[in-house]
């Protein structure tokens, strides 16, 4: 349980970390939306790495590789947890960080009374001339045991 109070306040400095840059002038969005297609879309396209979870620590990491476009790029990202056990859904909203993201998403070893919870990741980006890939996602499950 550790791990998830080190987590949550990994997001509130991910949500400060964004609202700085939303005051810098960052394509602003609504929690849950992604951006809307205009003029500047083209062949620009994004794709998730498989994840990579380390499986002592939880330490999910997950890679967007951007094909086309003009760098630099600007990477957009938001997490969507499922809990089985209470059916609350978490939703990070977008917030811009790096190609690379980390996510805690452990996976008990042993069958028994365990949390289990779906982590849904999903990213798109931005090039240099404002033109914006489509959002494409990763899903993964996830779970600790019952202490």
């Amino acid at each position: 349980m550790v791990k998830a109070v080190s987590r949550q306040s990994r997001k509130t400095l991910l949500f400060v970390f964004s609202a700085s840059l939303l005051a810098c002038g960052a394509p602003q969005l609504e929690e849950g939306s992604a951006p809307e297609y205009g003029a500047t879309e083209q062949s620009l396209t994004s794709s998730l790495s498989l994840p990579i979870r380390d499986s002592i620590t939880g330490d999910t990491s997950v890679t967007n590789t951007v094909s086309a476009g003009t760098p630099p790029f600007t990477y957009y990202w938001q997490s969507t947890e499922q809990r089985a056990w209470d059916g609350t859904t978490i939703v990070s909203g977008w917030y811009a960080g790096s190609s690379t993201e980390w996510f805690y998403c452990p996976r008990t070893g042993s069958r028994g009374q365990e949390y289990f919870w779906s982590l849904k990741m999903e990213a798109y980006a931005v090039d240099a001339n404002g033109a914006v890939s489509a959002v494409t996602y990763r899903g993964l499950p996830c779970s600790l045991p019952m202490e």
